[in-house]
């Protein structure tokens, strides 16, 4: 989120454009789900990048403004940074079904399942006829740790089995013995 809200904001020309006259357009406002921390945490963090990187802006226009104006931080820690709930388990598994898209748990679905079901849900009217662009820059490690989390919850609606590639897993299915 840090980086995205800094670029989108400079792509669209917030900084120029904004203060001059013939800017007819807001600049897209980026809604971040932070699932480690709280929202405060994000913008003195994305602020403090900003700053770092020797961001000017006009008159006494600060960093944190800035940033607040073009970027909403959410909280999507749920029960704790990497753990989830069964309900985030199943938002996860059906979007993947309905999707062909795999999400983590510990970042990405936990940040879908936060936006979807809160911060779409509170306000709908707020995004209606808007154009949603989901990013997520990492997170797809958490596959791994989280795998067999996923895997109890797919097996629920469709036949999973994970696959064992380096012979090491016991409770996987061991490919090199498997027959077509």
């Amino acid at each position: 989120a840090c980086g995205l809200t800094l670029g989108i904001a400079l792509a669209h020309g917030a900084l120029e454009e904004k203060f001059s006259s013939s800017y007819q357009k807001d600049p897209p406002k980026v809604h971040a789900v932070g699932v480690c921390d709280s929202p405060d945490y994000f913008y003195a963090f994305v602020a403090k990048i900003a700053d770092e990187m020797g961001l000017k802006l006009p008159g006494d226009t600060t960093t944190d403004a800035f940033i607040r104006e073009h970027m909403v931080a959410h909280p999507g820690n749920g029960l704790g940074y990497a753990r989830s709930t069964q309900e985030e388990l199943d938002f996860i598994s059906d979007f993947a079904l309905e999707t062909g898209i795999s999400l983590d748990p510990v970042y990405s679905g936990k940040a879908l399942y936060h936006f979807v079901n809160h911060v779409l849900a509170t306000d709908p009217e707020k995004f209606r006829n808007s154009n949603i662009l989901f990013v997520h820059t990492g997170g797809a490690i958490g596959l791994y740790d989280k795998g067999n989390d996923l895997i109890s919850t797919l097996q629920q609606t469709a036949p999973v089995e994970r696959l064992d590639i380096y012979g090491k897993d016991t409770n996987a299915i061991d490919i090199s013995k498997k027959t077509t």
